[in-house]
């Protein structure tokens, strides 16, 4: 889900490096430089300023996807999923059995055990 203003050019810009194989390093750069919600520290100059501090991005490229809203589709697609699914908190995962059977929805923050902790329940484990 969209965590005020700031979220939808941000996730969209990371869609945009996405399309470089760069997703994991801009994630990275934006959340050791995100402010606070609805402050508007995700404005155009600052996601691009970000963009260009990842080695081997290719500038014109994100500047011409970014600035074409390319990724707009995508970023809704998204929010509206998280939406349907009842997701309230960032970031949220769904853990399943392998036959798609019993989810289990976890939402905000978790420490790794948890997750093992859940996941071992789905295979059976202790």
């Amino acid at each position: 889900p969209n965590r005020g203003f700031d979220s939808f050019p941000a996730a969209s810009a990371a869609q945009c490096t996405n399309d470089q194989g760069k997703f994991w390093q801009y994630h990275n750069l934006l959340y050791n430089n995100q402010g606070p919600i609805d402050s508007g520290w995700a404005n155009r100059d600052n996601l691009k300023k970000f963009a260009s501090q990842i080695p081997g991005l290719d500038m014109q490229k994100f500047n011409s996807c970014f600035d074409s809203q390319k990724q707009k589709p995508v970023v809704e697609s998204n929010v509206a999923l998280a939406h349907s699914l009842g997701f309230t908190q960032t970031p949220s995962f769904i853990i399943v059995k392998s036959d798609g059977s019993n989810p289990q929805k976890v939402e905000g923050p978790q420490p790794f055990p948890e997750f093992k902790f859940l996941i071992d329940k789905e295979l059976g484990g202790p």
